[in-house]
């Protein structure tokens, strides 16, 4: 089976003349990552713990940076993306001895100038899949440190001969402070007081800068947030991820659901459910390392009839799928 490798090839959006340099060129195999840190893994600012800075994503709060052209390249696919953490969790009403997460969505946006319609305007996640933030006074479930999370668009909206401009922001108007609101990791800047690539805005309501002329308030110039561009070459013709292995089992208050995923630089797996095998639905958590093992509780379990199936996605994107399996009936 052939299998993608990744390189992160971050490009440098260092200050030039004319504006941005081209990105730093791409191999024709293996996916690029368009940023301003020259590595993805550098973003460890914020997200991850300590002090916050108030850097959350929010309804008033959105994160704004200006990315070099698109090396040239043979590119499939594109993904804006974001790298979040630290989603916060309340106390559940008449049990405050558990806790449950604070929802909302977090959306981001690119465009050849500082605004975005709606058009290029695109969902990235919701706090249920962020990690969650730690409280030293109670139990949380899915604390860890800032993910990477991706959202796909189309090709043609990212510039190759200029700039492009991509925003992070949340349309949840409950995300207006760093105590509910999810956090945007970030990177410091290797050589601060050249060109300003990055901004924050303080002035939306919910939506992004619709005029580019208002949309570039307040510039950050020691500090990058975790914004970028992935672009993806053609796959391989065979599948890049495979799944094996699905086991379905009812243990106690929960439904188990067991599967392995074979690939390269597998980065997430999830449960899908449907009722016609048309049409599916997650219904579990994302899972980012193995083993790939899915506790549902019985409550929220699908019921008898409904098909499962294990799905697994690699660091480009490729998409990997179970056969499925049908919940059994009770015998009467």
């Amino acid at each position: 089976m052939i299998i993608l490798k990744l390189s992160l090839i971050a490009a440098l959006a260092a200050a030039a003349a004319d504006g941005l340099p081209p990105a730093l060129s791409t191999s024709a195999i293996v996916p690029t990552i368009v940023a301003i840190a020259p590595n993805p893994h550098g973003y460890g600012r914020f997200a991850d713990g300590g002090p916050d800075a108030n850097w959350y994503v929010g309804f008033n709060n959105a994160w704004i940076v200006k990315l070099p052209p698109a090396p040239a390249g043979d590119f499939e696919r594109a993904f804006i993306g974001a790298k979040l953490g630290r989603a916060k969790t309340r106390p559940v009403p008449g049990k405050p001895w558990l806790r449950e997460m604070i929802a909302g969505k977090v959306y981001a946006g690119i465009s050849p100038s500082p605004s975005w319609s709606s058009e290029q305007s695109f969902f990235l996640a919701e706090t249920r899949d962020i990690p969650a933030e730690a409280d030293p006074q109670a139990r949380v479930d899915g604390v860890g440190g800032g993910e990477w999370f991706w959202a796909e668009v189309p090709l043609a909206q990212v510039s190759f001969s200029a700039p492009n401009y991509l925003i992070v922001w949340s349309p949840t108007s409950y995300f207006t402070k760093a105590s509910s609101a999810p956090v945007l990791a970030a990177a410091d800047i290797d050589e601060p007081g050249g060109e300003t690539r990055a901004w924050l805005n303080r002035s939306i309501q919910g939506v992004p800068p619709r005029a580019k002329d208002a949309s570039l308030e307040t510039p950050l110039n020691t500090l990058a947030p975790a914004i970028a561009i992935k672009l993806v070459p053609p796959g391989p013709d065979e599948p890049a991820v495979s799944i094996a292995d699905l086991s379905v089992a009812r243990t106690g208050k929960h439904v188990l659901v067991r599967f392995s995923a074979a690939g390269e630089d597998v980065a997430e797996a999830w449960v899908e459910a449907s009722r016609d095998q048309l049409e599916w639905q997650r219904v579990s958590l994302l899972l980012r390392r193995p083993p790939f093992l899915f506790s549902l509780p019985v409550e929220k379990a699908p019921a008898p009839g409904t098909f499962l199936r294990g799905a697994a996605r690699d660091i480009s994107g490729a998409v990997g799928i179970s056969e499925p399996y049908m919940i059994p009936y009770e015998p009467r």
